[in-house]
């Protein structure tokens, strides 16, 4: 739990882990790790679950049940390596499309890298953005 706090200089602090923050500066250090682990970020999720992780997002995709009919557009927010995304797709038939976005570009630039090994180029979308302020149109997503 974050709990935000005025100095006695009026800046406002945070907890970053064990320690207290800038406001400011928590999402510099957050995007530091991010960029850090983005190669080895899937392989992390496996150990510190135990592998559930995957079982978590393949139920999430099943109660989705995306549609196997053309021109179904879904937004992944916070994407990052865009494992969810490719499973939308591929549990689609490869009928939709996905948009992954994410606010960091080392985590984007691995999903890229996937995407293009599994063929899902034409079905997948990277956007380096703040979920805070999406940069598409109302209603752009199914």
């Amino acid at each position: 739990m974050s709990v935000e706090r005025t100095t006695a200089v009026g800046g406002m602090e945070t907890s970053y882990g064990f320690k207290r923050v800038g406001a400011g500066e928590k999402q510099s250090l957050v995007n530091d790790v991010f960029h850090k682990v983005a190669n080895r970020y899937d392989l992390m999720n496996d150990l510190m679950s135990g592998g559930l992780h995957r079982l978590w997002k393949d139920a999430m995709v099943t109660w989705l049940n995306p549609p196997k009919r053309p021109g179904w557009s879904v937004l992944d927010v916070a994407g990052g390596t865009g494992d969810i995304a490719f499973r939308i797709v591929e549990a689609s038939g490869r009928n939709a499309h996905a948009t992954v976005l994410d606010i960091n570009g080392s985590m984007l630039a691995v999903g890229r890298d996937r995407a293009e090994k599994k063929g899902l180029t034409a079905n997948t979308d990277f956007v380096e953005a703040n979920a805070e302020g999406l940069p598409f149109a109302e209603a752009s997503f199914d």
